[in-house]
């Protein structure tokens, strides 16, 4: 599906000084795929959503954006790190643990991103429900992959993340499936309609990122 694409341009220059440790046997491939298998980068993903979420977007197109860029960004960095732990860890709980927080962290930084779509689309009324129903669809499926990939249990990232969607759902009158009943093929079917629904907006207007 396509994104909003939004060009950011940076510049930065560090320096690295470091002393040469004595020499030591490299680290086999397997410590550091150990090493790697742990839950840094999703909590940092964390803490930037816990910050949009407390923190509004500037007022103007300029300000929402750049939060739905952001958002966008974390979505996409998100549904790395899941294809990362993926082929690095091995215990089956510590996997469990990492994909339900990537799940819910995917959800929730879509639920947020719905929010600046609707904003950004406010001259068009069939847009500013359509994609959120998008991007909220794509949020439940992300969640809905976690509880029925682990048997139909509920970890506790999700039940806290789930709310979000289901209050956002019902603001639209937008219905969500049980988890067993959530599918691609919902989230086809829910997403077809709604391009068919912007379909009738004068401009283009931007799209949900994919969940992992």
């Amino acid at each position: 599906m396509t994104r909003l694409s939004i060009a950011l341009v940076a510049t930065v220059a560090a320096v690295i000084s470091f002393a040469r440790p004595a020499a030591a046997d490299p680290p086999q491939p397997q410590t550091i795929a150990l090493n790697r298998c742990n839950a840094q980068t999703v909590n940092d993903a964390g803490a930037h959503l816990h910050e949009y979420e407390r923190r509004a977007a500037r007022d103007g197109s300029a300000g929402l954006l750049q939060r739905y860029g952001a958002l966008a960004d974390i979505v996409s960095a998100l549904s790395e790190e899941h294809e990362i732990l993926d082929s690095i860890c091995t215990d089956q709980a510590q996997r469990n643990a990492l994909f339900a927080q990537v799940g819910a962290y995917s959800a929730w930084a879509l639920a947020l991103e719905s929010d600046v779509a609707a904003k950004l689309n406010a001259s068009c009324p069939a847009a500013t429900k359509a994609l959120p129903t998008m991007m909220l669809a794509d949020a439940w499926l992300a969640l809905a992959n976690v509880v029925n990939d682990q048997g139909g249990a509920v970890p506790r990232p999700v039940s806290e993340v789930a709310p979000k969607i289901r209050t956002r759902a019902d603001a639209i009158s937008m219905a969500l499936p049980e988890w067993p009943n959530t599918s691609n093929y919902w989230r086809d079917q829910v997403t077809a309609n709604a391009k068919a629904a912007i379909a009738a907006c004068p401009s283009p207007a931007p799209s949900p990122a994919t969940s992992p």
